[in-house]
């Protein structure tokens, strides 16, 4: 696996998006570090985060990754990104719940050879689990009225 920064990014988000667990693999460093903000997690080395994919596809149905923006300087890169899908397995303290979800986020990343050694994904966890039920959406409370004088 070798190209440009731009067409790798590009290339293992697609095999991201159509669920190909070994080529997503592939893409990523031996030694690479995945840090999910999102999560809290931090995970080490290719099998980890092969593993990490598989998880997550057994969690989320029907997972589609929408690139929206992708942004190069050197061996750096920087893709936003929307993620939809059906939260049909169980997580931990989260059971299944089959409700959609879309969710939208961006990582920053860098690769050396023509593959992934560090990626950190930033998302909203919160609005993840409003969508699947395990939240209750944020109240919206009116505006207070102002009281408006007049005279002086």
């Amino acid at each position: 696996m070798s190209g440009d920064t731009r067409s790798i990014v590009l290339d293992w988000s697609a095999a991201f998006d159509r669920h190909d667990v070994e080529t997503f693999a592939d893409y990523m460093d031996e030694n690479c570090v995945f840090t999910n903000v999102g999560t809290g997690q931090r995970i080490e080395g290719r099998a980890a985060a092969r593993q990490d994919f598989v998880d997550l596809l057994a969690a989320w149905g029907d997972l589609r990754l929408e690139v929206t923006d992708v942004l190069v300087d050197g061996d750096a890169f920087t893709k936003q990104w929307a993620m939809t899908g059906v939260h049909t397995g169980d997580m931990p303290g989260l059971p299944a719940t089959h409700r959609p979800f879309r969710i939208v986020g961006a990582g920053i990343g860098r690769i050396r050879g023509g593959k992934i050694v560090e990626l950190t994904e930033y998302w909203n966890l919160a609005s993840f689990l409003v969508q699947v039920g395990a939240l209750p959406a944020p109240r919206t409370e009116p505006a207070p009225e102002v009281a408006v004088g007049v005279g002086g």
